[in-house]
């Protein structure tokens, strides 16, 4: 490649290498001084010339730096963490793990902020905020790792000691019925960059549209969600939102993670509305009430009958699994939340199925009332069936 071609160039930026900028120079010098030039490794030419190709390489190499800094691929460090807060990121520090933990005792027991709880290992964990013992015998607390770091982030059932028992009395046991997740050493730049294109990938940036990506893109197990707004000064009749708040229902997913998700997306000041309560441990340590729905599950009743299948037809649970699959289970997807059951939908999904030839079927929200028409469903409800309820006469 010649010199020309060196540097900037249309196809990016080329870096030469150190043989060949010492080539390049030898030939110019050969050009200029004859053929017959000295230019061996001991020669005085020859070592000046080694000199020069090895600050020229060196310069190079701070250039090509200088350029990749420019992008979230190739940039590092603080020229990486630059671009990041370009778009109002910045470098997540080591975490504390936090997570849930139920603690059984006698009624009225109060548990102190500050309360220590270990595993086996010795991983010492404190409850957030002041709790108190109810009727039930047992109470979910919110803790944080001690220390920061990875290692405390542990399995279900394995926070079950009490560090001080003497220092409450009423406690009879402790533990966490879901893992101890988020300790975490300083973010690497390639958690960083992963971090940045996930963040511009959602729409609006913190918006209710990227409040409905976050969960649905980053909460595991979430099948369906929605997030509706009241961004006025007066009470929403029709969603039933209070002024400037938001309500995320969502169907699937864990609690502490769909509060989580909620909490990174919202605007500040935005207040969360919904029938689930769940605290969230903000990074300046500040208890965050994060609200938001579950849908209200419709069952949904279908009978079929006249049915008319040929040699082809592989039996009748391969209809009720493809109801279920279309509609929606207890613990799958199917319509989504504020779905109306469409009537006319039902025989498209089953006339897929290989060997039927005709049938009836009507359709209804409860085994005594059922007819040929769809079945409406509210904005916060979602329709579900199962097995027992797909009839087949």
């Amino acid at each position: 490649m010649a010199g020309e071609d060196w540097g900037l160039t249309p196809k990016g930026f080329y870096r030469p290498e150190y043989v060949q900028i010492l080539n390049a120079i030898e030939y110019r010098a050969r050009e200029l001084f004859g053929d017959n030039v000295n230019l061996t490794v001991r020669s005085p030419l020859g070592i000046l010339l080694r000199i020069d190709a090895w600050m020229l390489n060196i310069l190079f190499g701070v250039l090509e730096k200088v350029y990749n800094s420019r992008f979230v691929d190739t940039s590092e460090g603080n020229s990486l963490y630059n671009l990041g807060r370009m778009i109002g990121m910045y470098l997540l520090p080591a975490g504390k793990a936090t997570g849930y933990v139920t603690i059984e005792g006698t009624e009225g027991t109060v548990i102190p902020a500050g309360y220590l709880l270990s595993t086996p290992g010795g991983l010492q964990y404190t409850v957030m905020r002041e709790e108190i013992i109810g009727a039930e015998g047992k109470i979910l607390a919110l803790i944080q790792a001690v220390q920061t770091g990875r290692e405390y982030n542990t399995d279900a059932g394995t926070i079950i000691n009490i560090v001080n028992p003497a220092a409450v009395r009423g406690i009879k046991g402790v533990c966490n019925e879901s893992p101890v997740i988020n300790g975490r050493e300083r973010e690497t730049d390639a958690e960083y960059r992963d971090r940045y294109y996930k963040s511009v990938d959602y729409a609006g940036g913190v918006n209710t549209e990227a409040v409905r990506a976050a969960l649905l893109q980053d909460v595991q197990g979430v099948y369906t969600a929605y997030v509706y707004e009241n961004d006025s000064d007066m009470y929403d009749p029709v969603y039933k939102l209070p002024p400037h708040s938001i309500e995320a229902v969502v169907y699937g997913g864990l609690d502490e993670d769909i509060a989580r998700a909620i909490y990174e997306r919202k605007a500040g000041g935005i207040q969360t509305n919904g029938n689930k309560s769940v605290p969230v441990m903000t990074n300046s340590e500040q208890l965050i009430d994060i609200s938001f729905s579950r849908p209200d599950l419709i069952n949904i009743y279908i009978k079929i009958f006249n049915l008319e299948t040929n040699e082809d037809f592989p039996g009748e649970d391969t209809i009720k699994e493809a109801v279920i699959n279309f509609i929606g289970g207890d613990a799958s997807g199917g319509l989504g939340i504020g779905a109306d059951v469409p009537y006319q939908g039902i025989p498209a999904v089953i006339m897929q199925i290989k060997g039927i030839l005709d049938f009836d079927f009507v359709i209804g929200k409860s085994a005594e009332n059922l007819n040929r028409e769809k079945v409406e469903i509210g904005i916060r409800e979602k329709a579900v069936t199962s097995a027992d309820k797909v009839v087949i006469e």
